[in-house]
């Protein structure tokens, strides 16, 4: 998490990783969920994001992939994961912690998606500016937040995969 303090305790982090269907070096896999959580706790510190549900949403969102392509209900799967994860005791947030976590899981791949909020705007930026790993550079009109726009962050995401790819 290149110098950042954990907010999704190791337990978990570690139920999650054993469940995921996929090779977890895979494009989907932990390596993208930590840059998720970096980019996103950056941008938090700008956006003013609950930077607990950035990092539980970087972990979760495409925890529930079944493959690496196109995967419509990846979202919708990974906001049923949370909640059950939420029922077992597994996660503790507020309420509105909760209903933000589960809208920006469950709506983070839909094009149309219009975000409720900041917090909700910060994760799915944070995921779209991590494009970089599949060679695509983010449009800054597909991104939510007026931060997420300008060049620092567009910069920071391609140097965190850069970092992370050596």
């Amino acid at each position: 998490m290149l110098g950042q303090t954990p907010m999704v305790d190791t337990s978990l982090l570690e139920q999650i990783k054993s469940q995921f269907r996929l090779n977890t070096e895979s494009i989907h896999g932990i390596n993208h969920w930590i840059r998720v959580e970096t980019i996103g706790l950056f941008l938090a510190k700008e956006t003013g994001a609950d930077p607990t549900v950035i990092s539980h949403f970087a972990y979760l969102h495409d925890s529930q992939r079944i493959n690496n392509g196109i995967d419509t209900k990846h979202g919708n799967r990974a906001a049923e994961y949370t909640k059950n994860l939420l029922f077992q005791g597994c996660i503790t947030l507020t309420k509105s912690q909760t209903t933000n976590l589960l809208i920006a899981c469950k709506n983070h791949s839909e094009r149309d998606a219009i975000p409720r909020n900041i917090t909700i705007a910060t994760c799915w930026d944070a995921d779209r500016l991590d494009l970089w790993r599949l060679g695509i550079e983010p449009n800054p009109h597909y991104l939510y937040t007026e931060f997420a726009k300008t060049f620092r962050p567009l910069q920071l995401s391609r140097a965190v995969n850069m970092i992370q790819n050596i």
